[in-house]
């Protein structure tokens, strides 16, 4: 563990015993780099003192010596046993993030619920078994409301509510299911189109491990016998095709990106928010959908405009 020399030393790559492995087998690709400071002091109210900006500059560039890296922090006795798992140790959890080098202003996101609320927010995730994550947690609750109806007095196919099959005495079971339809923006970045990825994790019973699921769509590669004859017992099931087990996310809810949300559901949530004046700046006529579905034939031509024809 030595320091950096601050008049001559810049910068400093090191493999950690898990990188020198995969470089041996010709495996290592790095696809990208991070810049972490996590030990600099920015809030100086934080360390018990106080300091003008010129003294801040003088304090972080020369005098706060600064540790050139460290790849491992255990032995290699301990690892011998485990080389082909990757390193997963506390250190460098911060990174900063990307911005444009003319931006003056950190990177964030904004959320907006056009349908659906939010019911508590927190700057960051933790448990008992891992640090501080600087990943935005934002909370949402939805209610499942399911009831008793009759033909005599309801619907029977609605865009409100999903039916059951209809019982003799013209009874069935709809189920009103609320939906969250969010407007995700990242403020003060880099603006790339289709780069976000969307992952999946679910709470395990201890509420504190955290559980992957995946998408059915991606998993399709999975081998199935034709000829193989389904067991009654299976806890796998077809949702629009898909096979999906307890291990897939649309065994629990569906998540609809971009293009694929209907425009009824938009404009539904777009004059919520306008009754709250917000208005998001989305390039969507809302003017010709009229209970939440878009008529194709619908026409501003009335039959005065029509001109008899000789």
């Amino acid at each position: 563990m030595t320091f950096f020399n601050k008049k001559e030393d810049v910068i400093k790559i090191e493999l950690t015993p898990h990188g020198r492995q995969l470089l041996m087998k010709g495996e290592l690709k790095p696809e990208y780099y991070a810049f972490f400071d996590d030990d600099i002091l920015y809030d100086t109210q934080a360390g018990g003192f106080s300091e003008n900006n010129t003294q801040t500059k003088v304090r972080i560039l020369t005098d706060t010596p600064s540790l050139k890296p460290q790849t491992t922090l255990t032995g290699v006795e301990s690892k011998y046993y485990d080389q082909n798992t990757t390193e997963d140790d506390n250190i460098l959890i911060y990174p900063i993030g990307t911005n444009k080098p003319s931006s003056k202003k950190a990177n964030g996101w904004e959320a907006t619920a056009l349908l659906g609320e939010f019911s508590s927010s927190n700057s960051y995730i933790s448990s008992s078994t891992s640090p501080l994550y600087n990943v935005p947690q934002v909370e949402c609750e939805l209610n499942f409301t399911m009831s008793l109806a009759h033909l005599s007095r309801d619907a029977y196919i609605s865009m409100d509510y999903e039916s059951s099959e209809v019982a003799e005495d013209d009874t069935f079971l709809k189920l009103e299911k609320e939906q969250l339809l969010l407007h995700l923006l990242e403020k003060n970045g880099f603006s790339y189109k289709d780069s976000l990825s969307i992952e999946v994790f679910k709470y395990d019973y201890d509420e504190v491990t955290f559980d992957k699921l995946i998408f059915a769509l991606d998993n399709q590669e999975k081998d199935i016998d034709i000829l193989k004859e389904e067991s009654p017992f299976s806890a796998e099931s077809t949702v629009m095709g898909l096979i999906v087990d307890e291990n897939s996310v649309e065994n629990y809810f569906n998540i609809s990106r971009d293009r694929e949300i209907p425009n009824s559901d938009l404009c539904q949530g777009i004059s919520k928010l306008k009754e709250k004046n917000i208005y998001l700046g989305l390039d969507i006529k809302c003017e010709d959908i009229q209970d939440g579905e878009v008529n194709i034939y619908q026409t501003l031509v009335t039959d005065e405009d029509i001109e008899d024809c000789e």
